[in-house]
């Protein structure tokens, strides 16, 4: 079974983002936790473990759609082989805003809605389906082996409002020596682009001064550099977030 978790105190995105993964889910064996009152996205997700009863647990943003077709089959795939995954991260962390590491140590892709009904994709760097040796992933879409959520928890001391509990959740796994990836083959539509504001940087500060001695030093590459790609639609962006040539991987 799947366990799909999602905190939200938007009745309509709680209610979409269910029709959605109902959909994505099709005849698989699976449960959505909704948390509606979780005084940060640790707390809630630590309270929605508990009552969770899935092998495989999902961590999702509420303004997420999925577009990528066979999502229960990918999941289980892709945790057969990792023990966390998530669709964007690094494998280089210096700053817990994690694309600071940038180029080359950056992957993942995730599609944003555009003006007038478009779609721009932005590709962090996608060269393989998955890519493996990561060290801290972007929340918006994780997901786990029970085994993980069983050993590892959200910090909710530190991170008690709605940021970097998820940089702070991967590396708690990735420093322990179990296997975390990004799958370029989970293609989701995030309606955010993120907000790094004055309330962002006291929880980044946060993080730093918790793992100031396990980051990496600056790699010298440039921070920030994605490809952005403008669509016309989903099909069009979910053909491009799916290269021919990855045929060509063993």
């Amino acid at each position: 079974m799947i366990s799909v978790i999602i905190c939200s105190r938007d009745e309509a995105k709680s209610t979409a983002v269910k029709s959605m993964y109902a959909a994505a889910m099709g005849d698989a064996a699976w449960e959505m936790i909704g948390i509606h009152d979780a005084r940060s996205l640790a707390e809630g997700y630590n309270r929605a473990v508990q009552r969770s009863r899935g092998q495989m647990v999902v961590f999702s943003h509420d303004d997420v759609e999925v577009i990528s077709p066979d999502l229960p089959q990918r999941i289980a795939a892709h945790l057969a082989q990792f023990d966390l995954i998530g669709v964007a991260g690094t494998d280089y962390l210096v700053d817990p805003r994690w694309q600071q590491a940038g180029p080359p140590h950056i992957f993942g892709q995730v599609a944003h809605p555009w003006h007038d009904g478009k779609i721009i994709v932005n590709i962090f760097g996608a060269h393989r389906p998955v890519v493996e040796n990561i060290q801290a992933l972007d929340g918006l879409f994780m997901a786990a082996r029970r085994s993980v959520v069983s050993r590892f928890a959200f910090d909710a001391i530190n991170f008690d409002g709605f940021h970097c509990y998820d940089v702070d959740f991967s590396m708690q796994v990735s420093r322990a020596g179990l296997r975390v990836g990004v799958v370029n083959d989970i293609n989701l539509v995030h309606d955010s682009v993120g907000n790094y504001d004055a309330v962002w940087r006291t929880f980044g500060e946060r993080f730093a001064r918790k793992w100031k001695n396990r980051m990496m030093p600056p790699s010298g590459a440039h921070a920030y550099q994605v490809a952005v790609i403008q669509t016309d639609s989903r099909a069009q962006a979910l053909e491009i977030m799916n290269p021919p040539y990855w045929r060509d991987e063993p």
